[in-house]
């Protein structure tokens, strides 16, 4: 079916192996009776809907709301749960963490845990006051295992909530980051194009050859600008290597800068993604800073290099927090991340353990 989710009814499903558990109770209690038949049948029959329920609750029945696809499968599961305890009586308890998953995965604590609790107290009456003989070893299926399963999707969703907001933080970073650089970029460079457009404009009379020599850098200024822009939107989306070559190649073309780039980025191999912030973030302070008339990228599998003929220099506002964010992501990775200012700037990233 085009719109079922494979793999959450294959997660879902790995947990209905409990149920061999009271089918083989059944089994062995009983022998092949109509009853023990009927009871291994529901049981199948409820381990098939359940993992049905998972894969196509997001997108059947169609036409309904997801409140009510999801009340659907739960009354069909609550139906054939039914059948199954008045056949095979207090193993049907079997059934109840099944119940507590359904309820506590999907649904806010403030739902989840009141019908949890519910769902808890009325399985263990039932069975104490229709089969008093069966408790209390079935508290492990109306008490404990829900439990386990509530406590697992409690620190589940906690985990699920706490990865939202880091992404969440993260691309709010992001955007203030480039809010800021854009307006940092955009007003210095207009603020100077436009002074010096003054500039030409009053001296284009009196002295044509300063005039063309303000309109020379408004030119450069400007290339520089829209270079500066286009890498500075470039961290937007996250890296991949050829894509951030690409980019490379774009920028420091846009800004007068000879780019010599590897032609074949497979080198990389494991380290491609690494490699992706490594060109991104120094190609980007060559266009910036390095005021450079070449940029060269090398790579292989235990080393990328960006290299440039520029001003050099490595105080530490050359460092600025983009490489010094890149040093602490290469040390995670297990690599050394070295500048060398001199006779232009040089990044090198070496694989510890891989050279």
């Amino acid at each position: 079916m085009k719109n079922f989710d494979g793999a959450s009814s294959l997660m879902a499903s790995i947990w209905l192996v409990v149920l061999v558990v009271p089918a083989v109770v059944l089994v062995v209690t009983e022998g092949f009776t109509p009853r023990t038949v009927a009871g291994v049948t529901l049981f199948v029959l409820f381990s098939a809907v359940y993992s049905i329920a998972f894969g196509l609750v997001d997108h059947w029945p169609a036409g309904m709301s997801m409140l009510r696809r999801y009340l659907f499968w739960f009354s069909l599961l609550a139906v054939v749960a039914v059948v199954t305890a008045v056949v095979v009586g207090a193993l049907a308890a079997f059934l109840v963490p099944f119940f507590v998953a359904v309820l506590s995965f999907p649904l806010p604590v403030r739902f989840s845990l009141p019908a949890t609790v519910v769902l808890v107290v009325v399985s263990t009456a039932l069975v104490w006051l229709l089969e008093p003989a069966a408790m209390p070893g079935v508290l492990g299926g109306t008490l404990v295992s829900p439990a386990m399963v509530y406590a697992v999707a409690l620190v589940t969703r906690r985990y699920e909530e706490r990865a939202e907001l880091e992404h969440d933080l993260e691309i709010s970073r992001q955007r203030e980051s480039i809010a800021v650089d854009v307006h940092d970029l955009l007003g210095h460079s207009l603020t100077v194009v436009t002074l010096k457009s003054e500039l030409a404009g009053r001296l284009v009379d009196t002295d044509p050859a300063a005039a063309k020599d303000e309109l020379e850098q408004i030119t450069r200024i400007s290339r520089t600008a829209l270079a500066e822009v286009r890498s500075t939107v470039t961290r937007m989306r996250s890296p991949d290597l050829a894509g951030e070559v690409e980019a490379a190649r774009r920028a420091l073309g846009t800004a007068g800068i000879r780019a010599v780039l590897p032609h074949d980025v497979s080198v990389a191999g494991v380290n491609a993604h690494l490699y992706s912030w490594v060109v991104r973030e120094a190609v980007t302070n060559v266009v910036r800073h390095s005021r450079a008339r070449t940029c060269e990228v090398t790579m292989s599998a235990d080393r990328v290099q960006v290299s440039d003929d520029g001003i050099g220099g490595t105080d530490a506002a050359r460092w600025g927090n983009g490489l010094t964010g890149l040093g602490r992501r290469v040390a995670d990775a297990g690599g050394i991340l070295t500048v060398d200012g001199t006779g232009g700037t040089t990044v090198l990233v070496r694989m510890a353990g891989q050279s």
